[in-house]
């Protein structure tokens, strides 16, 4: 299989897959048939559409129209300590930028944007006149049309299963806290360990131990000390209680979104690099082999089998193909 056809395929069944998180959540696209039963963590989804999108305009607008209806139950904070290189975070502050802009109506211009040639295409397939560049977007380096919002967003739907993080934050506030419960409440263990709460709250160790002390002090968790790592449990039937439902197993269930964006990623813009196909069949597993070698933890914490990945160079390009593939269908939930 070329890596044209790979990259087309996981870009076709992700995009529709995004559109239809959003869906549930406020965005101007199809519902699909099924709805989400699976938490969402809408830092992480925003900035995996960020990058998606630019393969997908419309993605990229109506995810950004969202974005301008319901920046406030947003954390820029958690967005921004995400970003993991210089591309997400000139993504980032873009898309803020043109948020800003929304909210405050402004007519006047950021500052002046950079030489034409110095910017790159947003979305690669189209040309953008330089006349009608987007100046918020041209300010981070970015040639993309002007951006007008659809005003077709609606706030999320707070007591949906893929809201849920939503909800907590309305009643918790927008910060660690309401990370650590959905991480608790989510995970269906008796304990979890503050190392697996800090992969999955995406906040530093620290402000999460913060947190963690926090909670527990007011009777919220529960803490047994296992060697170095402290674990942590919660009482996810008074929760339920609390949160109107009618029992603990009616509650959301968790899924590893970040380090399953994260691999996601990494491999979509490797796949986006010109001349791979033209690669000897060697060399072209070698490098595949080595994206993957740099995502083992990642592509451990999200169940690839290893030896999908460890094969022979010979065969890397065919185990590099399963693992992508794996990889973007655990995020969508298709064997």
């Amino acid at each position: 299989m070329k890596a044209e056809a790979l990259r087309n395929e996981l870009v076709g069944e992700l995009t529709e897959f995004v559109a239809g998180q959003w869906a549930q959540l406020g965005a101007s696209f199809a519902p699909p048939a099924a709805p989400e039963q699976r938490a969402a963590d809408p830092e992480a989804l925003l900035l995996f559409t960020l990058h998606l999108g630019r393969r997908a305009p419309r993605l990229f607008d109506e995810t950004l129209d969202w974005l301008a209806r319901n920046e406030s139950r947003v954390s820029t904070h958690r967005l921004r300590s995400l970003a993991t290189g210089k591309v997400d975070r000139s993504l980032i502050e873009a898309s803020l930028d043109w948020t800003a802009a929304q909210r405050r109506r402004a007519k006047d211009q950021p500052a002046e944007p950079r030489e034409a040639q110095s910017l790159e295409p947003l979305f690669p397939a189209l040309d953008v006149p330089d006349g009608r560049r987007d100046p918020h977007f041209a300010h981070h380096g970015w040639a993309r049309p002007v951006l007008r919002p659809s005003e077709k967003s609606q706030p999320p739907p707070l007591y949906a299963p893929i809201a849920f993080a939503f909800r907590l934050r309305r009643l918790l506030g927008i910060g660690v806290r309401a990370e650590i419960v959905r991480s608790l409440l989510t995970i269906r263990a008796p304990r979890v360990s503050s190392r697996m709460i800090a992969a999955t709250t995406g906040f530093a160790q620290r402000n999460v131990r913060e947190g963690l002390i926090g909670l527990h002090e007011a009777g919220v968790l529960t803490r047994v000390d296992v060697a170095d790592d402290p674990h942590y449990g919660i009482d996810a039937a008074a929760w339920a209680t609390l949160l109107g439902l009618e029992r603990a197993p009616d509650l959301p269930f968790h899924h590893d979104w970040i380090p399953g964006f994260r691999t996601v990623t990494s491999i979509l813009r490797w796949l986006d690099q010109p001349g791979l196909d033209e690669l000897s069949p060697y060399m072209r597993g070698s490098q595949a082999r080595t994206l993957l070698d740099a995502h083992a933890d990642d592509l451990r914490h999200i169940g690839v089998p290893a030896h999908i990945h460890h094969g022979h160079i010979s065969e890397q390009w065919a185990g590099f193909v399963d693992v992508a593939r794996f990889a973007a269908r655990t995020l969508i939930k298709r064997s």
